[in-house]
């Protein structure tokens, strides 16, 4: 089966620039089959995404890329995929961290306040169509207001180098084990960026990803448009060394990354095969839906 499958894609929810539908849009468009959304440390656009799948034939699981502070304040990201919304513990966790990264709205502005930039907490919530704000309503104005030049630039220049208080990051372990609560499967997302093990040599990776799985990690993310001959071969070295889930996606973020295409990567650079979608649901234990016939 060549259906095309993608497993890391976000929306308006969090730095994407596709609103649900526009998302779903562009998954017909590009013959799409299968999709997670996993907009960062936040579940509030799966519901609609998971109406609009239905409407379009497309198999569906949720999702989310948590932002999971690790050793020596090294920020990683792990997607959850297939969690279960209304799980109570992971809501309970979830809504902590969204409560906290809401209240340090205002002590971000006033330190990019000291950088020139006056920004009205009033015009963020008069905006947002999320309950909570954060970081990524501060990103969606510099967005608005061609402040920078480039979407990364927002967050090197300005977000990425202000801390995070206490609870608004999950720590690892707690990452992985609220996913499991909830019902879901974790993968550490793009293992060599620099949300990840970037800066690193393959042997210290080893050592990062064997603590991984001792935590309970199920799986990497092993296909990604950036990766090459080398990331695969010791991905699948890691992969069957440890005996990991497989999990792969674009990374689509719409018109915030308008050369990446959703199912297909930067210039249909990225084949992920359906059997990764299949292997996840069976290991999920929830079968084929949404069933493309």
């Amino acid at each position: 089966m060549d259906y095309k499958v993608d497993f890391h894609t976000h929306t308006i929810f969090s730095d994407g620039g596709s609103t649900p539908k526009e998302l779903i849009d562009d998954a017909v468009a590009g013959e799409v089959k299968a999709i997670a959304l996993t907009d960062h440390d936040n579940i509030e656009g799966i519901y609609e995404v998971s109406r609009l799948t239905k409407e379009n034939n497309i198999e569906f699981l949720n999702g989310i890329e948590i932002s999971a502070l690790y050793k020596d304040g090294r920020i990683i990201h792990i997607l959850g995929i297939g969690i279960d919304l209304d799980n109570a513990q992971f809501l309970k966790a979830y809504n902590e961290m969204k409560e906290a990264r809401h209240e340090s709205v205002g002590a971000i502005l006033s330190i990019i306040k000291e950088q020139g930039i006056d920004i009205d907490i009033n015009q963020l919530k008069e905006k947002s169509f999320r309950k909570y704000l954060d970081r990524y309503d501060i990103y969606k104005y510099f967005v608005e207001n061609k402040i920078c030049e480039t979407a990364q630039g927002i967050w090197d220049k300005y977000l990425d180098p202000i801390p995070y208080g206490e609870k608004e990051l999950f720590k690892v372990e707690d990452a992985i084990r609220v996913i499991k609560e909830a019902g879901g499967l974790s993968f550490l997302a793009h293992y060599n960026k620099h949300m990840g093990f970037a800066g690193l040599y393959n042997e210290q990776i080893e050592e990062e990803i064997s603590y991984l799985v001792s935590l309970g990690l199920d799986g990497l993310e092993r296909y990604y448009p950036s990766h090459g001959e080398e990331d695969y071969k010791f991905l699948d070295y890691l992969i069957n060394k440890y005996n990991l889930m497989i999990s792969g996606g674009t990374d689509y973020h719409g018109k915030n990354r308008p050369d990446i295409k959703i199912g297909s990567g930067k210039d249909n650079n990225l084949t992920i095969p359906y059997e990764v979608y299949t292997n996840i649901i069976n290991k999920l234990g929830k079968g084929i839906f949404n069933r493309v016939t």
